[in-house]
């Protein structure tokens, strides 16, 4: 039996595994997305993960991308001086092979108060490369103890990235060494393998003609602890996570605080399979690895999709968790209210994610759900830091005083199993006065103006109400003089939707200012008002959002943004703005 990503699972043979005794053919160690600062105190993870490294003996280490959260000259010279205090005393000959991914973090702000610049690239990555000491360029191919590895940089920050190139360094990788595992290291995933779904097309394009190749990609941030972290199809891929913070990722998504993150992979390379062994750098604890047999049959592969979705385990509360569920207000009369709710225990199955649903009792006593919305569960948490409880909080424009209403909860896996939900009732108590209607409409479609693409096309929509999306970015365009008011004037904006799209990923849904403000480095920019919402898949039903916001300038005016990739419909029923007054959250 192997021990799978959120429990015990027969996701592989049962293949000998003892790092203690069983050395294997190769160990490399990975870390990713550490954006570090300018500072030495914003590389202590790194020189954890580089200690870590060194106490099990790795081969080989490598840094898959987004080294620095901005080119920062002083954080590549801390990021050194922390790698050659972990490695004090070890001479160089005898260090491990360091491999290290160029990717769009690193070029920004190359220039003082340029964003980017791609004329500059180039050098930018010289300059990364001197400071931290890179032994390699952009592109690089080799090998460590017989195994071959590729690494490129992050094609959509490269002025120049060479494509043919790319696929030749993979194809002759693989031709030279039949039947061996070919690591290829990419900043981005290839399209639609780990966590959110994204991804490159290109490297998805190449990879899937060779079955030998272990793609390892940093970029979505995410944990390790999360099941979507590994996939297999036509051929294998791994995101190591992130050594700094995250916070994208949930199936319906919505704003979310930040989750700090300690995670660092090491794989070894046996003859007949390749474990993927999970580390915690703080204290250098390590979770059940992910086992794949070699060589690589894609028909039989343990990590494919619905293989690995049929045997993840499913979380579950406990017995009498529903009669544990409170109603919090954060004051009397309230501005928002806390759905508080017992934590599903259980080491076999922690909780990915929770969906919380809020129904309202119509004039016939039936239930009709009205708002959902999704919250990281504990599955990323070590078992000391994991609360008994968890909340989420809705704002009192949801609510109707003294009406009745019902909470839904159920806990769900990072493959999007659930189980069992909970369900609790309970009325609304009075609200706090500090709202100004500016505008109100029961029909946005008619009192708005909808443009779709980038040419800004104006679309109505068909007769059931919806409008048609090929291709983000698609806008809902208030009324003039709505958003009117000097800065620091707070707003609220509430709008009733329903999205319906078969792929994914998801929109992204931001209240976003149309008119320029400076920016980081004073870049002129178009701001968001608040953090991004992210629609589900398939039918959403009638669901209602809520914005509230600060203005930053007087000038700013906003327009509701829908953007993505992929194909849909929208449709609008219901919108209000206020101007909040009074006691501010």
């Amino acid at each position: 039996m192997f021990a799978g990503t959120l429990g015990a699972a027969a996701l592989s043979p049962a293949l000998p595994l003892s790092a203690e005794t069983d050395r294997p053919l190769l160990r490399i160690g990975a870390i990713t997305d550490t954006h570090i600062g300018k500072t030495k105190e914003s590389c202590d993870r790194v020189k954890q993960a580089y200690e870590l490294f060194r106490s099990l003996s790795v081969d080989m280490i490598a840094n898959v991308g987004d080294i620095a959260d901005h080119h920062y000259p002083t954080g590549y010279v801390a990021y050194r001086e922390s790698v050659e205090e972990a490695y004090a005393g070890v001479p160089a000959e005898k260090r491990p092979k360091e491999l290290f991914v160029y990717a769009g973090h690193d070029f920004l702000f190359y220039k003082p108060g340029k964003l980017h610049d791609f004329a500059s690239d180039m050098d930018a990555a010289a300059d990364m490369k001197r400071l931290l000491k890179i032994p390699h360029d952009l592109y690089t191919t080799g090998e460590v103890n017989g195994f071959p590895y590729v690494a490129i940089p992050q094609s959509g920050f490269c002025k120049k990235f060479d494509e043919a190139l790319f696929e030749k360094m993979v194809d002759d990788a693989v031709k030279k060494y039949p039947g061996k595992p070919v690591f290829v290291f990419t900043h981005v995933p290839p399209e639609k393998t780990t966590r959110a779904g994204g991804g490159s097309q290109l490297e998805r394009r190449i990879f899937n003609k060779y079955p030998q190749v272990v793609n390892l990609s940093g970029h979505t941030h995410g944990s390790l602890q999360e099941a979507r972290s590994i996939w297999q199809g036509e051929f294998t891929s791994v995101s190591v996570g992130c050594l700094q913070n995250w916070g994208l990722g949930l199936p319906g998504g919505g704003p979310v605080k930040r989750m700090q993150n300690y995670g660092a992979l090491v794989i070894d390379v046996y003859s007949n399979r390749l474990v993927f062994r999970r580390f915690d750098v703080r204290d250098r604890k390590e979770d059940s690895p992910w086992m794949i047999p070699w060589p690589y049959d894609p028909a039989s592969a343990p990590y494919r999709l619905e293989a690995y979705r049929a045997a993840l385990p499913v979380p579950a509360f406990a017995p009498g968790a529903a009669e544990k569920v409170t109603f919090v207000p954060d004051a009397t009369p309230f501005s928002t209210l806390a759905v508080t709710f017992p934590c599903a225990a259980g080491a076999k199955a922690r909780p990915f994610a929770y969906r919380i649903e809020l129904s309202r009792k119509d004039a016939s006593g039936a239930w009709a759900t009205f708002t959902r919305k999704f919250i990281f569960g504990e599955f990323y948490l070590r078992e000391f830091e994991r609360p008994e409880t968890l909340s989420c909080a809705f704002d009192a424009t949801y609510f109707d005083p003294g009406r009745e209403y019902r909470a839904t909860i159920a806990p769900r896996n990072s493959l999007g199993g659930e189980g069992a939900e909970i369900v609790k009732e309970f009325t609304a108590p009075a609200q706090a006065v500090s709202r100004k209607l500016v505008w109100k409409t029961e029909n946005p479609a008619t009192d708005c103006v909808f443009r779709c693409g980038s040419k800004s096309t104006v679309k109505s929509p068909a007769k059931d109400g919806f409008f048609e999306v090929k291709k983000g970015p698609a806008m809902l365009h208030f009324p003039d003089g709505v958003w009117e008011g000097p800065a620091g004037a707070r707003f609220m904006l509430t709008f009733d939707m329903q999205t319906i799209q078969e792929k994914r990923p998801c929109w992204s849904v931001a209240l976003r200012n149309l008119k320029p403000t400076p920016g980081r480095g004073q870049v002129k920019a178009l701001k968001d008002a608040a953090k991004r919402m992210y629609t589900v898949p398939g039918d959403s039903g009638l669901l209602r959002y809520v914005v509230e916001f600060e203005k930053p300038a007087a000038a700013c005016t906003y327009a509701l943004l829908l953007n993505g990739e992929t194909p849909g419909k929208v449709r609008f029923t219901y919108a209000k703005i206020e101007r909040l007054e009074g006691v501010k959250k």
